[in-house]
C-alpha cells in the first residue's frame, strides 16, 4: 500500500508539559525522564495518557530508556508464568537476542536454572561470556545429546520458544521426557503413557514461519500453545493481582508530621518498578550504531539489519528526516532491532521523547 505508515513500539524522551486536568501523579511527571508504550512513536510529539509513562531514575538517559516495556517486562512474565505453573527452571530458545541475554542476567539474579538454546557457535561463546551455564547450539550434531543432557542438569520443565515453527517445540518436549524418565529409574517403570512430569512449552514468536511440527514422543503429560505478555500472561494474571494496590495503613490519631509510605502494588507495578531500577544493568538494551532515518532505509543497511524482512519505515509528514536519529542494538546474529531518537510529548502528559523503538526482530 503506498500510504504512510506511522511505527515505533515504545520510546523514553522528557515530560516537558501536562495537561490542564491531570492529578497531581501527572504533574509530578513534569521535566522527568520517562518511558512509554502505546505505537505511532515516529513522530515529533506523542499524547499519551499519563499511567502509560514510566518514571525513570534520574541518571537514566532516554536512549537507555527507549526498549523498558516489550522485552524486559516480557522476561519478567516469563519468570513470574515459570513460579506461577509451579516449574523451577526455564528453556529459552533464540537465546542469543537482546530478550535472550536480559533473561540470562535476569535468572543468574535471582538463581533460576536456565537452558539457553542458540543456531551458531558463537552464540554460544556470547552466551558463556555472560555467565551462562548451559548453552546448547541447535547447529550441532549433538544437539539433542547436549540439550538432555542441560535440561537434566537444570530440571527444566517449561519453555519459550521464539522460533515457532520446525520440530524445536517438539525436540524440547522429546528432551524434557527423555530427562523425565532417566530421573525416574526404576522407581517409574515401563509407562506406555510416559513420564509423570508435566511439561509445557509456549511459543511466543515467530523467526519460523514454517508450521509448527510436533513428533509426539513425549507422553501424555504435556502442554503447547501461545504466549504473548498481554494477550497472554496478564489476562490470565487478571487485572486485581497485575494492578493491584494495597492502600498505606491509617495514619495515627497523634503526630505533627503526616507521613505516607510509599504504596505497594500488583504485580504491574512491581515489574515496572524493577524495570525503572535496572534499565541500565539486568534490563539493559545494547547499542551498535546511531544513523538518520535516511540512513536507516538505504540499501545497505536494510540488508544489515534486516536479512530476516524488514518493513517499510516511514516517519511522520510533520517530523523533518534531520530530527530523527536511530540506534541499533547489538545483537548476536547483528543489529536486528531499531530505536529513534525522536523528540516527543504528551498531554495528559506532554513529552519529549527522545527514542523509540520502530520494530523488533531478535535473532
Amino acid at each position: 500500500m503506498d500510504v504512510p505508515l506511522r511505527v515505533g513500539n515504545e520510546g523514553a524522551g522528557v515530560v516537558t508539559a501536562v495537561g490542564m486536568d491531570s492529578d497531581e501523579d501527572a504533574w509530578e511527571l513534569l521535566g522527568k525522564t520517562v518511558g512509554i508504550l502505546g505505537g505511532q512513536m515516529y513522530t515529533q510529539y506523542r499524547v499519551v495518557p499519563y499511567k502509560s509513562a514510566l518514571e525513570l531514575l534520574p541518571d537514566t538517559s532516554p536512549a537507555e530508556g527507549a526498549s523498558a516495556f516489550v522485552n524486559p517486562l516480557t522476561v519478567l512474565g516469563m519468570i513470574e508464568t515459570m513460579r506461577d505453573e509451579g516449574h523451577t527452571a526455564i528453556v529459552h530458545t533464540a537465546a542469543a537476542s537482546q530478550l535472550g541475554q536480559m533473561l540470562v542476567r535476569a535468572c543468574a539474579n535471582e538463581g533460576i536454572p536456565l537452558v539457553n538454546v542458540v543456531r551458531r557457535p558463537e552464540q554460544v561463546s556470547l552466551l558463556s561470556g555472560l555467565g551462562a551455564e548451559h548453552v546448547v547450539d541447535s547447529s550441532s550434531e549433538e544437539f539433542m545429546d547436549d540439550l538432555v543432557n542441560a535440561i537434566s542438569a537444570t530440571g527444566a520443565t517449561v519453555g519459550f520458544d521464539a522460533t515457532g515453527g520446525g520440530t524445536l517445540a517438539s525436540q524440547i518436549l522429546t528432551a524434557m521426557e527423555r530427562s523425565a524418565v532417566a530421573a525416574a529409574g526404576a522407581s517409574q517403570p515401563g509407562n506406555r503413557y510416559g513420564s509423570d512430569t508435566f511439561k509445557q512449552l509456549y511459543i511466543y514468536g515467530g523467526l519460523d514461519t514454517t508450521e509448527t511440527r510436533l513428533n509426539r514422543s513425549y507422553g501424555m503429560r504435556w502442554g503447547v500453545g501461545g504466549w504473548l505478555l498481554g494477550p497472554n500472561f496478564l489476562e490470565r494474571v487478571g487485572p486485581e493481582r497485575a494492578d493491584a494496590v494495597r492502600p498505606p495503613p491509617p495514619t495515627p490519631l497523634f503526630t505533627a508530621t503526616i507521613s505516607s509510605p510509599p504504596r505497594a502494588g500488583g504485580w504491574r507495578v512491581q515489574a515496572r518498578k524493577k524495570v525503572a531500577e535496572e534499565i541500565k544493568t539486568t534490563l539493559a538494551t545494547s547499542y551498535s550504531t546511531e544513523m538518520s532515518l535516511r540512513e536507516a532505509l538505504s540499501v545497505d543497511n536494510l540488508h544489515e539489519y534486516g536479512v530476516m524482512g524488514a518493513p517499510t519505515l516511514m516517519p511522520s509528514p510533520a517530523l523533518p528526516p534531520s530530527v530523527v536519529r536511530r540506534a541499533v542494538p547489538v545483537g548476536s546474529a547483528g543489529p536486528r532491532r531499531l530505536l529513534s531518537i525522536v523528540g516527543l510529548r504528551a498531554p495528559l502528559l506532554f513529552v519529549v521523547l527522545s527514542c523509540t523503538r520502530a520494530w523488533c526482530l531478535d535473532e
